[in-house]
């Protein structure tokens, strides 16, 4: 409020002193064309201020004063007649008076500030579930199998199923390995392969047999693999069923014995 009543005074102190300055100078009629003194010298001013005078102020009223005027009244819908008489004068006193007094625009409301925006976390990816072995066979029998039924997939062949009491006499050919401390598909203890399996009543229409004693389990696969014949079995169509069975022991570490049936 206190702003607004500071530009009124000023407006009124500057409307007053023009209107002296004109009143006084030319009290009554128009002055055009060939006019000099100090009314000219203030229209110009106040005209080159509006934007309609191109000229040198001079206070004489010459024909770049008379052409302003014409724009300045042709805007403002006068009498284009290139003089100033009161009407114009009135004009020109509000145009520029306008101008130099600007209307103070009401201060907004401040904003309140916009919230932070929260960072979403990431979603944590939910574990890929890791199938159980079945009951009776061990991680690393697992592993095996899968290494198997990976080699046999690639090959365009069945996944062969896990039995496990086959896994069990598997086991117990490769404890009878470690534990008497030999490396042979004849046991000392059940006899051949076949007679193993029969033994323990498995049945089947046709069977083999791989052993192997490593260190690791990738390290065994992959030495059955590049054995033709322990390859032949792993990879061979007729058989259905697989029993893996190892232990730790022996020369090399781990006993391994793949026992693998048709039925």
């Amino acid at each position: 409020m206190a702003v607004f009543r500071r530009y009124k005074r000023t407006f009124l102190i500057l409307l007053t002193l023009l209107v002296f300055l004109f009143g006084a100078a030319q009290p009554a009629g128009a002055f055009g064309k060939g006019a000099k003194g100090p009314d000219v010298f203030a229209v110009q001013g106040m005209l080159k201020s509006l934007g309609y005078f191109y000229g040198t102020i001079t206070g004489y009223y010459g024909s770049e004063t008379e052409a302003g005027v014409k724009r300045f009244q042709q805007k403002y819908g006068l009498p284009v007649t290139g003089a100033v008489d009161d009407r114009t004068l009135e004009s020109i006193l509000w145009a520029y008076a306008s101008v130099k007094i600007p209307k103070r625009a009401p201060t907004p409301a401040p904003k309140p500030p916009a919230p932070a925006p929260r960072p979403n976390p990431a979603p944590t990816p939910e574990p890929t579930p890791v199938p159980n072995p079945p009951s009776g066979i061990s991680a690393e029998e697992q592993q095996m199998i899968d290494l198997v039924n990976a080699a046999r997939k690639e090959a365009g062949l069945q996944p062969l199923i896990v039995d496990v009491k086959l896994s069990e006499v598997a086991r117990l050919k490769s404890e009878d390995m470690a534990e008497n401390n030999y490396f042979s598909h004849q046991s000392p203890t059940y006899g051949s392969p076949f007679e193993m399996m029969q033994k323990f009543g498995i049945t089947y229409s046709s069977a083999g047999e791989n052993i192997a004693c490593n260190q690791t389990v990738q390290a065994a696969h992959e030495a059955l693999m590049n054995s033709p014949g322990h390859r032949e079995n792993i990879l061979k169509p007729t058989f259905t069923h697989i029993g893996i069975g190892i232990v730790d022991g022996g020369q090399c570490g781990k006993m391994f014995t793949q026992q693998f049936i048709s039925k």
